[in-house]
């Protein structure tokens, strides 16, 4: 039996179920280069059709992560409860930049994808149902299929399709669960569950405006960073602050003695206006937003945005914690999964695991919406025809490319390559010496984090790594982290906890006489989000690690995703080389071909 899954308005993908197997998953922006695409992912599904070698006539289900009318009962709810501030949707303000967002017909037809809180919440509404009722016509337009179908629409949802794409490929037959974003069809913001061989049980919803989600991207905007995309920099940003405004932000939200929690909402304006704005209150208190300018050497971060960005990320942590706390005690599991664009806060993840009564800690690595495309086909394939769940084969999803592909790529270019029957004893060597490389092998990973085969990676004993990596290579805000990517069995030589984090969304304290030794891994608070390798999930990057650790005696290398800023992580042989072109990456791992700049040293010579 196929399922194939779609999720879209941001994040856009696809992903295709045979039976117990993950035959493909893969993010619409991979294929577009438009970040955080939120199109019908036209390219992912014929993507995942075509590795499956089937045509649309095979697929049994298609299962969508959205349920039809259950958002606009939610939202009629909303205005009808705060009116008449709610007025205030006609104004319809573009939360990003304070004009006028895009007017009703433009937001049907363009879904509201097109940019952060530039769109009219009448017509996202709209748009989405519209979706509902022409998802079939849809996909069959997208990829030029023309004959009949047999497969049946089944739309999901969202906060089941987050729950499925944890619990059902976590590897274990029991777990708590626990899914925290913005909003979901039916206004859930936050669900916690439990699931139990192929079932999972719902526990508790709790429903927007009250959202940990719309909390985080409403001070992203007023920190003056994109909601809805930025929160990893402020997660980056927030160690830079001091404990000045903590206790003023534990006024934004009230947690439950019985495990919930409720935003108070004279802080914010988002179930008013649908945007990401917090209200003039918030302004009143902490001032001024910070415009909307790039971060650069010459106009940093003030320290009052850094304190304001730390009391956010403690409170998130905080509530975090409360929700899991009563989550196990409710459950008596000892295990948990999270999924949910909330779950990419890797700091939270790392407290909960440490701090509470879970022993065992599960997130996959696309946890946001664009997990949703996994979630949502195995909540029809296990959940509904209880097919098998599958416990592995859901990092490496994406395309994949021949030695053919590559070297035709870099002929293209003009580029001189050699190639190397060991590359990664060849690329261990060079990144000891000092070069910052990108490394493209195999299938490409999903979700957001770069997992090591489609990764830049670096010396993380040289100081100096971090800096250039962000002002030369990604262009990017001096103060973001770089990870590290450590053997498995040796991460509790560095970390205060080696427990396995293959997807990148824990962070632990770097243990403090490490932090002079791997300093271009460490942020400026003493944690690092750590990456462990096994050789099971990565064996050629493990070999490449493991050729490091012989070398220079330290088990891991700094990773990044292997793309330049703004821009999605690189998908093909030519996005590659064309990165690799444009950037100061010294040298390529592309497949067994290798390519390097020559230095300023050797041209001295």
């Amino acid at each position: 039996m196929y399922v194939l899954g779609i999720s879209r308005v941001h994040d856009s993908a696809a992903a295709l179920v045979h039976d117990g197997t993950i035959v493909a998953f893969a993010e619409e922006e991979r294929f577009t280069r438009v970040k955080h695409d939120g199109g019908l992912p036209a390219n992912a599904i014929k993507f995942c059709l075509d590795q499956a070698g089937i045509t649309l006539a095979e697929v049994d289900h298609v299962a969508y992560y959205w349920q039809r009318w259950k958002e606009a009962i939610h939202a009629a709810k909303v205005f009808a409860r705060y009116f008449p501030g709610t007025l205030d949707v006609f104004r319809n303000p573009d939360g990003a930049s304070g004009g006028r967002a895009a007017g009703m017909l433009k937001t049907l037809r363009s879904g509201g994808g097109t940019g952060v809180d530039d769109y009219h919440v009448g017509g996202a509404v709209l748009a989405h149902i519209k979706r509902t009722y022409t998802l079939e016509r849809d996909i069959k337009e997208a990829v030029g299929h023309t004959g009949p179908v047999h497969f049946r629409v089944h739309l999901v949802d969202h906060h089941r399709a987050h729950a499925g794409s944890a619990y059902y490929i976590c590897p274990w037959d029991e777990s708590a669960v626990l899914t925290l974003d913005g909003i979901g069809s039916d206004g859930a913001s936050t669900l916690l569950a439990h699931g139990r061989g192929d079932t999972i049980r719902e526990l508790r919803r709790i429903k927007f405006p009250h959202s940990l989600g719309a909390m985080y991207a409403g001070v992203t905007g007023y920190l003056g960073f994109y909601p809805t995309r930025d929160e990893g920099k402020v997660m980056g940003l927030a160690p830079l602050g001091r404990d000045t405004y903590v206790d003023a932000f534990r006024e934004l939200v009230h947690l439950d003695p019985d495990g919930g929690f409720e935003l108070d909402l004279s802080w914010f304006e988002h179930h008013r206006t649908g945007k990401h704005v917090m209200s003039q209150k918030f302004h009143d208190l902490f001032g001024p937003a910070r415009p909307k300018t790039r971060v650069t050497a010459d106009n940093p971060v003030p320290q009052h945005y850094c304190d304001v960005a730390y009391a956010l990320q403690v409170t998130l942590e905080e509530a975090g914690l409360h929700l899991a706390r009563w989550l196990q005690a409710e459950t008596g599991s000892t295990r948990l999964s999270v999924a949910g664009g909330v779950a990419l806060n890797s700091v939270m993840n790392g407290r909960i695991l440490l701090e509470t009564p879970f022993e065992d800690f599960f997130a996959q690595p696309a946890a946001a919406d664009d997990g949703c495309a996994v979630g949502a086909a195995l909540d029809v394939s296990v959940g509904t025809y209880r097919r098998p769940r599958p416990r592995s084969g859901f990092t490496y999803t994406g395309p994949e490319y021949t030695e053919t592909d590559m070297e035709l790529a870099l002929k293209d270019a003009g580029l001189d390559y050699e190639r190397h029957d060991d590359i990664a004893a060849h690329a261990a060597q060079r990144i000891a010496d000092g070069l910052i490389i990108g490394w493209f092998q195999g299938r490409m990973e999903c979700g957001p984090r770069a997992l090591g085969n489609r990764s830049l990676v670096a010396d993380p004993r040289d100081p100096e790594s971090k800096t250039r990596m962000n002002e030369k290579v990604k262009h990017r805000e001096a103060f973001r982290p770089f990870a590290p990517s450590c053997l498995a069995e040796r991460a509790g030589e560095f970390f205060a906890s080696g427990y396995p984090s293959p997807v990148m969304l824990l962070v632990f304290d770097v243990l403090e006489h490490q932090r002079d030794v791997v300093p271009a891994i460490t942020h400026v608070d003493g944690t690092a989000r750590v990456q462990t390798v096994s050789e099971e999930d990565n064996p050629l990057y493990y070999r490449m690690i493991q050729h490091f650790e012989r070398l220079t005696g330290i088990p891991m290398v700094v990773n990044t995703s292997f793309n330049d800023n703004e821009e999605p992580i690189v998908m093909s042989p030519a996005d590659a080389v064309a990165c690799y072109l444009k950037t100061d990456v010294d040298a390529l791992a592309l497949g067994p071909f290798w390519v390097e700049k020559p230095r300023m040293e050797d041209d001295d010579a």
